[in-house]
Formats: C-alpha cells, sequence, structure tokens
C-alpha cells in the first residue's frame, strides 16, 4: 500500500478565537441532565420506572416458581402498565397547566 499521500498532508493554524468561542459555547454534562430533568419530568420518570422493573425481573428471574414463558410475559406486562403510568401521568400534569395554571393566570 502506498502511503505517499500522507505525506502531502500540510498543517494548518486554528485560531485562538475560535478555539476559545468553541469552549464558551459548551455545556457541561450536569447543565444537559438538569435541562432534561426540568423539562421533561416524566421521561425521567419512565426510565427510573423502566430501570426499576427490569432490576426487580432480573432479581427474581433467580427465585421464580413459575415456567420462564409465563414469568417474562408477567414481566412484560408489569413493564408496559408502568411505561403506561408514566404516559398517563405526564399527560394529565401538561393538561392542568395547559388548563388549569394558565387560565389562573390570563384572569
Amino acid at each position: 500500500m502506498d502511503n505517499s499521500g500522507w505525506k502531502n498532508i500540510e498543517t494548518i493554524e486554528i485560531p485562538e478565537e475560535a478555539i476559545r468561542q468553541s469552549l464558551e459555547n459548551e455545556r457541561s454534562m450536569t447543565d444537559v441532565v438538569y435541562d432534561l430533568v426540568a423539562n421533561k419530568p416524566f421521561l425521567v420518570a419512565g426510565i427510573i420506572s423502566l430501570s426499576t422493573v427490569c432490576g426487580i425481573g432480573a432479581y427474581k428471574w433467580k427465585t421464580r416458581t413459575v415456567i420462564p414463558s409465563v414469568f417474562l410475559g408477567q414481566l412484560r406486562v408489569i413493564a408496559q402498565g408502568s411505561a403506561l403510568g408514566c404516559i398517563t401521568l405526564g399527560m394529565i400534569y401538561n393538561m392542568y397547566i395547559d388548563f388549569i395554571v394558565k387560565k389562573k393566570k390570563e384572569n
């Protein structure tokens, strides 16, 4: 294989101002997570409920007394129920904000 193409590459200088501006515009991971929790609390609740259901399911997998297909079916129903519960709570919360809190602010 011929590597002569790499020998023709020239180095370029990046201006200090461009580096400074790019570093100023970066956000830390804690800021990103805080904004996610503040703007979408039920997304975080859904992720936590999914993690909880998966953790309980993994723990109970070792001590199950029913056949695996029944156990997995029950676990799937529990996971879907927790997801549906988070979606329902999120919709109720948004309806409360849209219809009750905004009407009180208008009056």
